[in-house]
């Protein structure tokens, strides 16, 4: 017989959701100093907050201290008893408490011989005659997943016996041994709506931060298990998308260690952040699905969207303890609280919940504004429709742009908006005007284009718009933010031209990512099959590959790239972009004099 043990295997190093394993990169928090103090102290406790920020990793920890104190716990997770009748209900509380103080006790006849008494009698009794009689010591009660309660109706009763329970301590000492701490996401508001009866003005408010940038340097351990010589780029850039989210921070870690280690850099993070959050967003991750459904299925959902809209657009919005709209927003995840304002909780949510998410799903107007828009668009349609017709045909071009133009500006929807773009650039003559109104768009208004309306718009659309601006794009984060968006949109497209554009422009964005990261001969390699994959005719490629080709000393096939932008009969700003890039190097400057005949149209742009 072969006795052999299969090897055990090793514990992942994050854990991305869940409570956190015993040996795990705990980051401890002032929240769990504090949190174990006031328990010690006999103060009750409650920590209300987002869901995926740690609350049961910081209530299994503090169990497993205060039991190293001699302090005996029970963690009760109340999901787990349902949402029976009063009395089940208690019972099955009692049990899994006797459970968790190890004690036995027949809880059927404990319960029965009392039928008499209601269900919060025999709580508190059941608190007093049996628990702290049979325990000497102190006594901690962790209730987790309490917005549960939300859908009983005898939750007050439940709450308020908690309450007299602390009241109580003046009459019976015994109760001065016994501390609950309450768990959840919910605000205290809708958890009792008795404010004489409530335990939350009486507890204290444990308020569980996200991490800062200090405190979370243990969870650089799994990166530097694998690229040690990189892992402080990579955390630091993945601390800037996060600001700290414990769930996020941990997911992003976990998912760089199946990154190669040519994209272990900032570009390489934004990169995959984007593509695996953001462009997919909301529905790409669980957290963000929740932020998003806990949002847009509130019954205040257009008083919270309003009040998100001030504080994403950065006006001063002071905290307000006693606003239920701010308290909801901290409670969804949204927001937090910074130096007596509200702002927006990190980069991520910063991208995903922008001004366009805003406007999609605020209800309260906008059926007024179409109706509006609409009537508007039909009375200059009609003027432009007659006027060209019976006086200046040779205008109507001109008028059909502005009134493309008046759709586009007054439009709530990324896909219209991506539809008037299309039809702009389809007049003669009007891609500049197309162009100028892209670029005129916020940077959450030009994703949007590429992001919401992909799976609305048409792919010749896409084709047109993404045909028409990709090659003005610039090469720093929202640049290449832009052109991923737009590789992400077309690859959903089945149609050849579109498979083209994006070899493309994938090719293009890592031959950026490989400059960016002063890999200058492999972001040669990259451009050129840009350039060969569609036998482009993009003056931002060959751009790019005349800056790479100078940075390798390659001043003649750098000086190549620059005449044949010129020669591509490209947009005029193109020749300012050129003269830039020149005479930004001396080497290219003296080559050029050298060479005149050669490179006639850059002569005339060298002093």
């Amino acid at each position: 017989m072969n006795n052999t043990v299969a090897p055990t295997q090793p514990m992942p190093f994050y854990q991305v959701g869940g409570t956190l394993p015993v040996g795990g990169p705990y980051v401890e928090r002032p929240a769990d100093s504090e949190l174990l103090r006031l328990v010690l102290e006999g103060i009750f406790c409650y920590v209300l907050t987002p869901r995926q920020t740690g609350k049961s990793s910081l209530m299994v920890r503090t169990a497993r201290r205060l039991a190293q104190q001699g302090v005996r716990t029970a963690i009760i997770d109340l999901t787990s008893i349902g949402t029976g009748a009063v009395g089940q209900w208690y019972l099955g509380l009692l049990t899994r408490m006797s459970n968790g103080l190890q004690f036995s006790v027949d809880m059927e006849t404990w319960w029965q011989e009392r039928d008499a008494l209601s269900s919060v009698q025999r709580f508190t009794d059941f608190m007093r005659e049996v628990v702290l009689d049979r325990i000497t010591g102190q006594v901690v009660i962790f209730l987790d997943e309490i917005d549960s309660t939300l859908k009983l109706d005898f939750r007050d009763d439940f709450f308020a016996a908690i309450r007299s329970i602390y009241n109580a301590r003046a009459d019976v000492p015994a109760f001065k041994r016994l501390t609950f701490v309450l768990l959840g996401v919910a605000a205290p508001n809708d958890l009792i709506s008795d404010p004489q009866r409530t335990p939350f003005n009486i507890g204290k408010a444990i308020d569980l931060k996200d991490f800062t940038l200090q405190n979370s340097q243990t969870l650089r351990g799994g990166l530097d298990s694998v690229y040690p010589d990189k892992s402080g780029v990579v955390f630091d850039r993945i601390f800037y998308w996060t600001d700290g989210h414990p769930y996020l921070t941990q997911m992003l870690c976990a998912s760089m260690l199946d990154i190669p280690p040519e994209w272990w850099n900032a570009d390489g993070v934004d990169d995959h952040v984007y593509k695996h959050l953001i462009s997919g967003a909301p529905h790409s991750d669980i957290n963000l699905q929740t932020v998003q459904d806990s949002t847009i299925k509130s019954s205040q959902r257009g008083k919270l969207l309003s009040l998100y809209k001030e504080v994403y657009r950065g006006r001063r919005v002071p905290e307000d303890e006693r606003s239920s709209e701010q308290n909801y927003l901290k409670l969804f995840g949204l927001v937090r609280a910074e130096g007596g304002g509200l702002q927006v909780r990190n980069e991520i949510y910063r991208r995903v919940f922008d001004d366009n998410w805003i406007k999609k799903n605020t209800p309260v107007g906008r059926m007024r504004r179409i109706l509006v828009a609409l009537a508007a668009f039909v009375l200059v349609l009609t003027i432009v429709t007659l006027y060209s017709v019976y006086a200046r045909p040779d205008l109507a071009a001109g008028f059909q742009a502005q009134v493309i133009t008046f759709g586009f500006n007054t439009a709530n929807r990324a896909d219209v908006r991506l539809g008037k773009l299309a039809e702009l650039f389809g007049l003669t003559g009007q891609a500049d005007a197309a162009r100028k109104l892209f670029y005129s768009l916020n940077q959450s208004d030009k994703l949007a284009l590429f992001n919401d309306s992909a799976s609305q718009a048409s792919g010749s659309q896409l084709i047109t718009v993404i045909t028409g601006v990709y090659a003005q794009v610039p090469n720093d984060s929202e640049g290449n933010e832009l052109l991923r968006a737009m590789d992400t949109a077309l690859s959903k497209l089945d149609d050849p031209a579109a498979r083209l554009l994006h070899n493309e422009i994938q090719f293009w964005v890592n031959g950026r990512a490989s400059y960016n990261g002063g890999n200058y001969a492999q972001a040669v390699e990259a451009y050129t099959s840009a350039i060969r994959s569609l036998n482009s005719r993009s003056p931002g490629i060959y751009l790019d590959r005349a800056q790479a080709n100078a940075r390798q000393n390659q001043i003649g096939l750098a000086l190549d790239d620059l005449q044949t932008i010129l020669t591509l009969n490209p947009p005029p700003s193109w020749k300012d972009r050129v003269t830039q890039v020149l005479q930004a190097d001396q080497a290219l400057v003296e080559a050029v004099r050298s060479q005149r005949d050669k490179y006639p149209a850059l002569t005339a742009l060298v002093p």
